[in-house]
């Protein structure tokens, strides 16, 4: 890590992060194109928890979109010291505000799909009260995060203008900083109850225990996801001011 004053060894990352932008959108486009081929021509049949992951993925693709336009014609990944303009400040910090807007409704309709899949599997009615309030709480969570984002400076536009020295204000970011590690904790316990349940709901299906045990684990994958916004909360919590956050 480079001391006060010290310039990193490399100022521009902006290439590395579209790449790896580009990759996780391969890996979920090539993930729902098998979803969609085996659900519409094999199964003939799409459900609910389809279409969200359909509505879910049309997000993310404006998402990847949006941060990979920051990265190749805006400032994102690359250090302030390379002496970037303006505009392209104000291009990244917009696509940052959609991304941060868009992030709590694409979760939060990704958990609602694992939410409708298990209210099919779960035959007992805590089973589904637990799914119910699962799904409420995580609602709630997400609605009031996304307000949170998306009204953080007044007016919103400010959030990316405010390099030009236009007026507005935005509000403290330690009140952003709370909402997204309050939201990542419910976040990670919701991924860990939804990741746990399968296990109590094919508790006494009669079917044999190798198979169990891999529908168990193929459902429970979402568990990643709940360590994984677990990890990022330090990260997220030491972003630096201004316009060096960027990099």
């Amino acid at each position: 890590m480079a001391v006060a004053g010290e310039l990193p060894a490399k100022l521009d990352r902006s290439h590395e992060l579209f790449y790896v932008q580009l990759v996780f959108l391969l890996v979920a486009g090539i993930s729902v194109l098998i979803r969609i081929y085996v659900k519409t021509f094999l199964v003939r049949h799409n459900a609910l928890d389809d279409y969200l992951i359909y509505a879910a993925f049309a997000g993310y693709v404006a998402y990847a979109t949006i941060a990979m336009d920051g990265a190749i014609n805006g400032a994102t990944g690359k250090h302030y010291a390379l002496r970037y303009t303006m505009e392209q400040a104000a291009r990244s910090l917009r696509g940052w505000y959609l991304c941060m807007v868009l992030y709590a409704p694409i979760t939060l309709t990704i958990r609602a799909s694992v939410c409708v899949l298990l209210l099919r599997l779960a035959t007992s009615r805590a089973h589904r009260w637990i799914i119910w309030a699962n799904l409420a709480v995580i609602a709630a969570i997400s609605a009031a995060f996304f307000f949170i984002l998306a009204f953080q400076c007044s007016p919103p536009s400010h959030f990316w203008t405010q390099v030009y020295g236009t007026d507005g204000h935005c509000y403290s970011k330690l009140i952003v900083t709370y909402a997204t590690t309050v939201h990542s904790c419910v976040s990670c316990l919701s991924d860990w109850c939804l990741g746990l349940l399968p296990v109590a709901l094919l508790w006494n299906v009669k079917i044999n225990r190798r198979t169990k045990g891999t529908i168990a684990v193929l459902l429970s994958l979402g568990m990643i996801a709940g360590v994984v916004l677990l990890v990022r909360i330090p990260y997220v919590t030491r972003l630096p001011p201004g316009l060096e956050f960027l990099y």
